[in-house]
């Protein structure tokens, strides 16, 4: 449109002055206008965590963004235990320090609930660029919006995978031996949690890379504020998520916690028996850790976000690129009905894969003297060609959550996949599951797993047994509702679920 805007433009010069000299003018004396730079002088603050992972975007596309709007964009970072006291700060002092803020989903609760964010239905509905349909459904029409509102945009789009050696669990040799130990044919992948813990226990503490070395079975997040709260509702969700039932995190009734049920204390029992088949020192590993152990040496079975993927198939020093196999994560056939108060057998495997954190999104502060420069900037980041960059591109940590990243496999190639297909099928399995399970996503919402962390790392620790354990997160889980406030916690609970209010 603005080439056709300026080639009329010139036109009508011409005729001008054809019509008052009665020949062309020569062409040094046409004026062309300037190319707008709606921006020009603007400053807009963008804070997050440090470099690479998150901030890589802001850093790959703020000098184009600045060169086409004459904007200018400010980075500000802190550690990840600092960012949400800085932001809540920022906002409640209304300091307005940072215009866009990119952080974690779970978060969009207290920032939105708390009147902090800029809404931005109108800017999107007006956006001719960022394609918001092709933004995935649970995306777009549940982890950015709030009391039918939205606030957000997504940057990422984060959900647990399982991966496995499938040049080890596929080798015919292998799948003979496991069958005559156990009784049953090597499932690949493993289908159940029980089938998991015996494909653990049969590749512990052997040489089957035969490189000398014993072998691991399993590699997971287990320590304290390293991401073992989200490893625990993975392997949860299955045991207590029947289809069109919300038994993860509380009922949505009564705002009871139900992270103490049979199933959840199930699902922990379950982890630390994983235990002894783990690699050295897994107790104490966080996600980062898991992520090299499983590229990095031999190790059957592993459970992360869309990193371990990438850095698998990317990394010099990878020795499983090739040799990844990606799946939803392993259910179960019995599940804890909450409503019924009994175990239910299915006669299908019940999988309920987890959003995990639920992804990075971008927001603005709702008192930025910039915000259409800073919206501008956000939807600059997310439309589909800069996010599909941004997502084949290595440690931007941003996981595909667009239709469009999954449709074309030239940057995922490009990226060194030997397999991207695989990869994608997987996520986006998790991601359309009909049973996905939602993180939680209520004021408050990193005081409970705060909570739930602690225990469960006592717990893994064999300091106090799952139910013990669990009985105790149950009890903190009440007493933060209380202090927040019963029923508007729970009003914010149906609202995260999609739930109307209860009737008075």
């Amino acid at each position: 449109m603005r080439k056709r805007i300026l080639g009329l433009g010139l036109s009508l010069l011409l005729v001008a002055a054809l019509a008052l000299t009665g020949c062309p003018p020569p062409v040094d004396e046409v004026v062309v206008p300037p190319v707008e730079r709606r921006f020009d002088g603007v400053t807009i603050t963008v804070f997050t965590q440090p470099p690479p992972f998150i901030a890589k975007p802001v850093m790959m596309f703020g000098p184009d963004w600045e060169a086409a709007t004459g904007g200018r964009v400010e980075l500000v970072t802190a550690p990840w235990a600092d960012l949400y006291p800085r932001m809540f700060a920022s906002f409640a002092l209304g300091a307005a320090h940072y215009d866009v803020i990119i952080f974690p989903a779970a978060w969009l609760a207290d920032f939105a609930g708390a009147g902090f964010l800029a809404p931005l239905d109108a800017l999107i509905a007006a956006d001719p660029h960022i394609d918001w349909e092709d933004i995935l459904p649970v995306y777009r029409e549940r982890i950015v919006v709030w009391d039918d509102i939205i606030y957000a945009v997504p940057m990422d789009g984060d959900s647990h995978l399982f991966y496995y050696r499938k040049d080890v669990l596929g080798n015919p040799e292998f799948q003979a031996m496991f069958e005559a130990q156990f009784g049953y044919a090597l499932p690949v992948p493993p289908r159940t949690w029980d089938e998991h813990r015996d494909i653990a226990e049969f590749f512990h503490a052997w040489d089957w890379s035969g490189d000398g070395i014993p072998d691991h079975g399993v590699v997971e997040a287990m320590r304290r504020l390293g991401q073992a709260d989200w490893t625990f509702f993975s392997r949860a969700a299955p045991y207590v998520s029947i289809p069109g039932q919300h038994g993860l995190f509380f009922c949505p009734e009564t705002m009871e916690p139900l992270v103490n049920s049979p199933g959840h204390v199930r699902a922990l029992e379950d982890w630390t028996r994983i235990i002894p088949f783990g690699a050295p020192g897994m107790t104490m590993m966080d996600s980062g850790e898991v992520r090299m152990v499983f590229t990095m040496t031999d190790v059957a079975m592993a459970i992360d976000w869309g990193d371990i993927g990438i850095i698998g198939e990317t990394h010099p020093d990878s020795i499983v690129r090739g040799r990844s196999g990606y799946s939803i994560m392993p259910g179960t056939t019995e599940v804890w009905d909450y409503k019924q108060g009994r175990w239910v057998e299915f006669p299908e495997v019940n999988h309920a894969p987890y959003l995990a954190f639920g992804g990075w999104l971008a927001a603005i502060d709702a008192k930025s003297p910039n915000i259409e420069a800073a919206y501008d900037f956000i939807s600059f980041l997310s439309r589909p060609e800069n996010s599909y960059i941004s997502v084949v591109t290595a440690e931007t940590g941003f996981n595909p959550y667009r239709y469009f990243h999954f449709e074309k496999m030239a940057g995922w190639l490009g990226m060194g996949f030997a397999d991207p297909a695989a990869y994608l099928k997987a996520i986006r399995a998790t991601i359309a599951h009909p049973n996905v399970q939602v993180d939680l996503r209520i004021p408050g919402a990193a005081r409970y797993f705060d909570a739930i962390d602690a225990q469960i790392s006592l717990a893994l620790a064999g300091i106090k047994t799952p139910q013990e354990a669990l009985d105790d997160a149950a009890r903190e889980w009440d007493l933060i509702t209380e202090e927040l406030g019963r029923d508007a916690q729970l009003r914010a609970f149906r609202a995260s679920l999609g739930l109307p209010p209860l009737e008075e």
